[in-house]
């Protein structure tokens, strides 16, 4: 039985997905990257009908637009992996969905889980708080249910209040959910906590939350700055608050502070 992405199991009918495209470059991609997905997936010939066991297949926006065939995704290169993560979506949940609900661990790489229909649908680290609603947003387009929510830890004040802040913007209900004992280990694993989180009912929240880091929030920002700019400077506290409510990301801080320096 393949496993997807957040160890969730598909069905013994597993969906076939095929590659049916004459843009060499693209199916070349494509299949690499559902071979790593570990989707069962299978090349079609562009010339030849596409046969009725396919589910998903995946070709170039122009090839998919030649067709009336609802089951033809079109893609580009730099599309490739929110079409494969969309398709595995779709295989972990089926298509229709009445209610997805997202638990995100806080902090500089947050955590995400999504559970649909009360079933577990995925989990993964994300690089960063925009990428986190970025990709809460694309499944949400990809299902288009009648209702979602979206639980926040409360263990990051900062990080937690600037999600939090994102998620209202962009119209989506928000719930603060005590993050207490959702760690698991001495490491703090923010994608188990996330899936915690999830699963826990929290407080609504419908205003945007002021923004304010602490002093010992803006001390990591400055040692995560030494951290990757190799040890050759600390960013001045303005430009890490800077960071912290979310103005700038840590690497326009850093290149920042480098151009201040050279002058």
């Amino acid at each position: 039985m393949a496993t997807i992405e957040g160890g969730v199991q598909l069905s013994p009918i597993v969906p076939e997905v095929a590659v049916r495209t004459d843009d060499f470059r693209l199916a070349y991609r494509l299949l690499g990257r559902l071979r790593d997905s570990g989707i069962e997936h299978m090349q079609l010939d562009p010339e030849n009908p596409v046969p009725n066991r396919v589910d998903f297949w995946i070709a170039s926006h122009a090839e998919v637009g030649q067709t009336n065939d609802t089951r033809g995704i079109g893609c580009a290169v730099d599309e490739i992996d929110s079409v494969i993560s969309s398709i595995m979506n779709k295989i972990a949940v089926g298509e229709k969905v009445q209610r997805i609900c997202f638990g995100i661990d806080p902090g500089p790489r947050p955590g995400l889980s999504w559970i649909a229909d009360g079933r577990p649908a995925g989990s993964m680290q994300m690089e960063s708080v925009d990428a986190t609603v970025d990709h809460v947003m694309a499944i949400l387009n990809d299902f288009m249910p009648p209702e979602s929510v979206v639980r926040i830890g409360n263990g990051s004040p900062t990080i937690s209040s600037r999600i939090a802040n994102v998620c209202l913007a962009r119209g989506l209900a928000v719930q603060f959910v005590d993050e207490t004992s959702t760690s698991r280990g001495s490491r703090h694993d923010h994608v188990s906590a996330a899936r915690t989180i999830c699963s826990k009912e929290g407080i609504p929240l419908t205003e945007r939350l002021q923004v304010i880091p602490t002093e010992g929030e803006v001390r990591d920002i400055q040692r995560r700055s030494r951290s990757i700019s190799e040890g050759r400077l600390t960013i001045p506290s303005k430009l890490a608050r800077a960071v912290a409510v979310g103005r700038l990301t840590l690497s326009e801080a850093v290149e920042l502070h480098i151009r201040t320096l050279d002058r």
